[in-house]
């Protein structure tokens, strides 16, 4: 009986702690001062979507490169100044139609795949040419394998379509040192990192 008691007591307690955090749940503030988030985003192209109020940021080098495949990380600071949201994309263009299912990489010898890539595809067509989009959120294995690829000497992308359909990306060392500029102004802006922990 003392037992129940002790279990319904505690019970009771952490049902309370929960509905008292629920209630004060604010949204988050940014970590660093506006000055700190300005110097740290100053190299990269701001892209301002006016609907949602929020913009994305991306590396010079990956706005030079619309209209040809590339593989970059980018990522958003919404109206209150939080920044979060880094995302990986990889951009397959060519005359050839893939239906990407898998994305395989190979930085310097050490393999990463992307199994059903196909759930995160976006395809559009032209009279000449293909596009399709893989744009997901980085999660910490994501994050390790993004910076083996910016570390690496040599990057290949490959987007597996269905049968012998497949393309390679082979990063230039400017798309790879566009990835680390990225990354360094996400960290340096204070981007949220709590599943990242040192891994930034």
């Amino acid at each position: 009986m003392r037992r129940r008691l002790l279990l319904l007591f505690f019970a009771a307690i952490f049902l309370t702690a929960c509905s008292s955090n629920v209630a004060n749940n604010t949204p988050p503030k940014p970590t660093k001062s506006p000055e700190e988030v300005k110097k740290a985003l100053s190299g990269l192209i701001e892209k301002r979507d006016e609907v949602e109020e929020f913009s994305a940021y991306y590396a010079q080098t990956t706005i030079d490169n619309i209209g040809k495949s590339d593989a970059y990380v980018y990522f958003i600071k919404n109206k209150e100044g939080i920044v979060s949201d880094l995302r990986f994309v990889v951009n397959y263009i060519g005359t050839a139609q893939i239906n990407t299912r898998w994305i395989k990489i190979n930085a310097d010898g050490q393999i990463f795949e992307i199994n059903h890539a196909d759930n995160l595809i976006q395809k559009s067509f032209s009279y000449t040419t293909v596009q399709e989009v893989y744009d997901s959120d980085v999660y910490l294995d994501d994050l390790k394998m993004i910076k083996a690829m910016a570390n690496a000497e040599k990057t290949i992308v490959r987007c597996i379509g269905g049968g012998l359909y497949q393309e390679d990306i082979v990063l230039s060392k400017r798309q790879k040192q566009a990835m680390q500029k990225v990354l360094s102004a996400y960290k340096n802006a204070g981007g949220e990192n709590e599943l990242y922990g040192d891994e930034l």
